[in-house]
């Protein structure tokens, strides 16, 4: 016993005395709250992002990180009544939070490699996807110019919007948060290697729950890099026929690079009334190979893309409706 009273852990008979109980003590305290044996593929990759951040990164910035995914987990599954259950898969959501930050704090600090990777062009790294046999086709549209589906036109209201609901929970006005816009950005440049540009109303201000608080604030510096500085302003315009004016300015920026253009609007109104003829005939031909739909995990809170099942060579020549059959031994 020690001065206190308290029992010592023993040693194994060697050395200073510190021993094996004493090593499995500091390998559990860095382990990661919540991580355990015998869990999924994806936790536990989660826990090792955590137990390794957890040696190499300040304990002032991992207790931010914890904080911020506790409180994610709390208000994604807020609906969920109080139990058992519930307390479990808070755990287990706070956890991959947790590596989702961190890999996200490493990718804009260089911490974990990923910036330094890409400046590098190191073979692999994000923003160094290789070419995918859906953003390359061989056909052009019916103006003859080739498509460019290695870039993407953003419109961040519907992002941030989209977000704002899904993943944070809120109602009423003021849903946008620039997080998702991040999130959005960060995902189509490193894990897809797009050029991105984005659209978003002139002089806009929304929430950014990454920086905290409930300020509203302009464009933060980090998403215009993410865009290569290329973030254009929809003039604002107080008129109703002009209410969805950046919807139209996305339509438009994507049909002069012949580009994607990424918004979960159908756009059913500028299917029939976009006064540009071309444009109009362009969208209603290509919209199913351009018009690119995502979606937000609300428990992750990550970013994905919904790309549907007809290969993209299919699509530039306007055939729409394929026998699932056939896509079972078709190529991409």
């Amino acid at each position: 016993k020690n001065a206190k009273g308290k029992s010592q852990p023993k040693g194994d008979g060697k050395g200073d005395g510190k021993g094996k109980s004493q090593g499995k003590q500091k390998g559990k305290a860095f382990s990661g709250k919540g991580c355990v044996a015998g869990v999924d593929g994806k936790k536990a990759a989660a826990c090792d992002t955590v137990t390794e951040a957890k040696l190499r990164l300040p304990k002032e910035v991992v207790a931010r990180l914890a904080k911020q995914a506790n409180a994610n987990a709390e208000q994604a599954l807020s609906s969920m009544p109080d139990s058992e259950s519930k307390m479990a898969k808070v755990k287990s959501v706070r956890i991959m939070n947790l590596a989702r930050l961190i890999r996200e704090h490493d990718a804009n600090s260089g911490g974990g490699g990923v910036k330094r990777a890409l400046e590098e062009g190191v073979e692999g790294a994000p923003g160094k996807r290789p070419k995918s046999a859906q953003d390359e086709v061989e056909y052009s549209d019916k103006h003859g110019r080739s498509f460019s589906l290695r870039e993407i036109v953003v419109n961040f209201a519907n992002v941030g919007a989209s977000y704002g609901v899904k993943v944070l929970g809120r109602e009423g006005t003021g849903l946008f948060d620039w997080d998702g816009v991040r999130k959005a950005c960060r995902f189509l440049k490193h894990e897809r290697g797009w050029k991105v540009t984005g659209v978003i109303n002139e002089n806009y201000t929304g929430r950014d729950q990454a920086q905290g608080g409930n300020n509203s604030i302009r464009l933060p510096q980090d998403i215009k890099q993410l865009c290569d500085g290329d973030v254009l302003e929809t003039p604002r315009i107080t008129t109703s026929n002009h209410s969805s004016a950046d919807d139209e300015m996305t339509i438009k920026c994507a049909y002069r690079r012949n580009s994607r253009f990424l918004d979960n609007d159908n756009y059913r109104d500028w299917l029939t009334q976009l006064h540009d003829d071309k444009i109009r005939e362009w969208l209603n031909t290509y919209q199913d190979l351009l018009h690119t739909r995502y979606f937000f995990d609300k428990a992750t809170g990550d970013f994905d893309l919904i790309e549907g099942n007809v290969p993209s060579h299919m699509l530039a020549q306007g055939i729409k409706n394929v026998d699932k059959k056939a896509l079972w031994t078709m190529n991409r």
